[in-house]
């Protein structure tokens, strides 16, 4: 049987069947519970501003609008803000700050003022000394324990041999000796710079 040879079709006409059954494949994925990429994300989101006849307002276009930043308004979209319409968004921030109660106001500039205290209090205790940073007192103790544990180790080997026979009363003595020699020591190396 012959083929029928169909009228060439205009280039935007068929465009938009390319876009539409990829629009259908990227419902399919969707159906099928697999993730979208940018690209087929943007493509849904055009596919839908053309079938509804509406482009849907963007965050960084509010923010221009608004003179704010676009996480700010990200806040607000979390928040429950429309994004449909500019009129809607801006009704929605309108009712959302007349919500607000003055008692929420003097609640964040007393988190602010009490928080700009500590960090007052910790500049003063810096300047006179009376604060160290973590990492010096985690290198502080790591050379203490150092200290310590070679003193300890040097202990246990004099003391083996040094009292080894002795009577109690003897070995007592010897080991008071050796501790307060060690204790000595041990100040001894804690005082040095």
């Amino acid at each position: 049987m012959p083929k029928k040879n169909h009228p060439p079709q205009p280039a935007s006409d068929l465009q938009g069947k390319i876009r539409e059954a990829e629009f259908k494949n990227i419902l399919q994925k969707l159906k099928d519970g697999k993730t979208l990429t940018a690209r087929e994300s943007k493509i849904a989101a055009e596919f839908a501003e053309q079938r509804d006849g509406k482009k849907k307002l963007t965050q960084a276009e509010l923010a221009d609008l608004w003179g704010m930043t676009q996480p700010n308004i990200h806040k607000m979209v979390k928040q429950g803000m429309p994004m449909d319409s500019v009129e809607s968004a801006t009704a929605w921030r309108k009712k959302f700050l007349e919500e607000r109660t003055p008692a929420d106001y003097n609640e964040a500039r007393t988190k602010k003022a009490l928080l700009e205290c500590e960090k007052l209090e910790m500049q003063l205790a810096i300047l006179k000394g009376d604060y160290e940073p973590k990492a010096q007192v985690r290198e502080d103790g790591i050379r203490i324990g150092a200290i310590f544990t070679a003193k300890l180790a040097a202990l246990v080997n004099d003391a083996s041999g040094a009292l080894a026979g002795l009577d109690e009363v003897t070995l007592r003595k010897k080991l008071h000796e050796r501790t307060q020699q060690i204790l000595s020591e041990i100040k001894y190396e804690l005082e040095k710079p």
